[in-house]
């Protein structure tokens, strides 16, 4: 653990994640490791060693720049996706399964760079190459009708522009073949785009493998970077090599099965060495120990390989106990006359508004949290 995180960054945020609770606040870690890796790599690096990438779902945009500014780092991945099913959409990565993406589509979020995220329309330059472009910019474009192609000199972004040749012309935005190519002999835009995926098609009925690239070209950006010299979102080549910023969390997701009481005495036996903190210290760990629930707890618990998972709370005495010594603070969320046995209490991933009891000596999985202690 040691020899992992000495090359590594981090900076510790304390994220209270709108739990204001006593027993527990959640808080956030993030970490820059040395290594450059691709986005997937990065990925992959973050979900093995921490979590995973930074969201701002977990990390807002001026922690995460004043972290950047501290380490010199200029760019760097982050949780940020181009929806592979809708080539238009960009969403945060679905940190609840770990897999895939999920949320609200972000394409028109104002943390975007000008001219942001990159779009997929193709666009004729000086050059007469072919570029790949944002489609919500205006230029000029070529229409074409039957067996003719002409342009014209009046800037709309694409998707105008595509409306425009089918009002007026009858036809669409121009499809370029072999036979045609001649007749671009100005800066334009032509039907062609980029669907789903990868697939740049033209739109309309006509087709052509033709293709005229530029050198480097189309791009294809559809993993999403923090820069930070303008604190905005970037689209960049998924394979370009890139710092990445993970992060960590106060919560242990145990995927070991055991009865309530062994899985106490497994947090309880666990523990680690500050390694960010000015003092001689110690992480101790308990059974989780909460009295309002969180979409983040919700989200963090998803993971787990049962359907339920054990936390602190414990029947004794007649009343409902954390395993921190703290009451329940709502005694009437479970009842106070049990059925034999089942004096502990579980949070299950799908019904996650209630707390459920359950024999004490049931299997499961269960959730850790850690505590600091200063040494003296």
């Amino acid at each position: 653990m040691g020899n992992k995180r000495s090359s590594e960054l981090m900076l510790f945020c304390l994220f209270f994640a709108a739990l204001c609770l006593k027993a527990f606040t959640t808080g956030i870690t993030i970490y820059c490791p040395s290594q450059k890796l691709n986005w997937t790599d990065a990925r992959l690096y973050c979900q093995r060693n921490h979590i995973d990438l930074v969201t701002w779902n977990v990390v807002n945009t001026s922690q995460l720049a004043k972290f950047l500014v501290g380490i010199k780092v200029q760019q760097a991945w982050i949780g940020l996706l181009r929806d592979p099913e809708n080539a238009t959409v960009w969403k945060w990565i679905n940190v609840k399964s770990g897999t895939g993406i999920s949320g609200d589509d972000l394409s028109q979020s104002s943390y975007w760079a000008h001219g942001e995220p990159s779009s997929n329309c193709a666009f004729v330059k000086e050059d007469l190459k072919w570029h790949s472009v944002t489609c919500s910019d205006a230029h000029d474009f070529y229409c074409s009708e039957k067996e003719n192609t002409y342009y014209h000199n009046n800037s709309l972004n694409w998707h105008n522009a595509s409306q425009y040749c089918k009002n007026e012309s009858d036809g669409d935005l121009a499809t370029i073949t072999i036979t045609n190519t001649d007749e671009l002999k100005k800066p334009g835009l032509i039907g062609l785009y980029r669907q789903a995926g990868e697939t740049w098609s033209w739109i309309g009925q006509q087709t052509s493998d033709y293709r005229n690239w530029a050198h480097g070209e189309p791009l294809t950006a559809d993993c999403g970077s923090f820069y930070l010299e303008n604190v905005t979102w970037h689209s960049s080549k998924c394979s370009d090599k890139l710092s990445f910023v993970c992060y960590d969390d106060d919560m242990v997701v145990v995927n070991e099965n055991k009865t309530w009481e062994g899985a106490l005495r497994h947090c309880r036996g666990m523990g680690t060495q500050c390694e960010d903190s000015l003092k001689p210290c110690t992480y101790l760990y308990d059974l989780l120990s909460l009295n309002v629930l969180s979409n983040y707890v919700i989200d963090r618990i998803y993971r787990a390989t049962t359907d339920e998972v054990w936390t602190g709370l414990r029947f004794l005495g007649g009343e409902w106990w954390w395993a921190d010594g703290e009451q329940l603070g709502d005694q009437g969320m479970l009842p106070d006359c049990l059925s034999q046995r089942k004096h502990c209490g579980t949070l299950s991933k799908y019904d996650t508004k209630n707390w459920i009891t359950r024999d004490c000596s049931e299997r499961r999985n269960f959730v850790c949290y850690k505590l600091f202690k200063e040494r003296s």
